[in-house]
């Protein structure tokens, strides 16, 4: 018996070894990796005239600048504003200028994945105010404007630079392994 939960340990423990899905877990990038210097300057009003999103939600996102002040990238505030059961509409607000950025990838993003079991202590969206990476967990928008269409359920690890998301890796979980189908009109 002791032979038997020592080889299952080691193939909890040794990478590469064992189900792959632990292999991606273990090859997720690193908040590290993506370092930047964090803006200590003051913080600049938003400015709503920066896109459309901004002024429709300038009470949430001027809150959410005054309590959590820089929170992402270096100088930028995350901005979570809700749209809906399990939807969410998310940007981000550069500390220097006030100018708002909503990625289509995050307006209208669902948290909602199915049966993924997440570990003990793991946040639905995490990031650093010292890095650019941004980790989320849920389903990003994939369709038009108005539209509830959905891409596939995991984990997802984006890089913002020059002001727009770039997926760096993916990592599936949850019940919906495919993005929704396209709406027939």
């Amino acid at each position: 018996m002791r032979t038997l939960c020592l080889f299952v340990a080691c193939l909890v423990l040794v990478p590469g070894v064992g189900s792959p899905a632990l292999a991606q877990f273990q090859d997720a990038p690193s908040f590290d990796s993506f370092k930047v210097a964090v803006w200590r300057g003051r913080i600049a009003p938003l400015n709503l005239n920066s896109h459309p999103l901004a002024r429709k939600f300038r009470t949430g996102s001027r809150e959410q600048i005054k309590e959590a002040g820089v929170n992402f990238a270096g100088r930028y505030t995350l901005v979570s504003l809700g749209c809906g059961t399990g939807c969410a509409i998310n940007g981000f607000v550069d500390a220097r200028t006030g100018r708002a950025y909503f990625p289509n990838e995050f307006i209208g993003w669902t948290g909602i994945v199915g049966d993924y079991d997440p570990p003990e202590g793991e946040d639905s969206w995490t990031y650093r105010a010292d890095s650019r990476l941004l980790r989320a967990v849920g389903r990003p928008n994939i369709g038009r404007p108005g539209e509830e269409r959905y891409g596939p359920s995991g984990i997802y690890y984006y890089e913002w630079t020059r002001n727009r998301l770039r997926l760096v890796k993916f990592i599936p979980v949850g019940s919906y392994p495919k993005a929704d189908p396209p709406v027939r009109r």
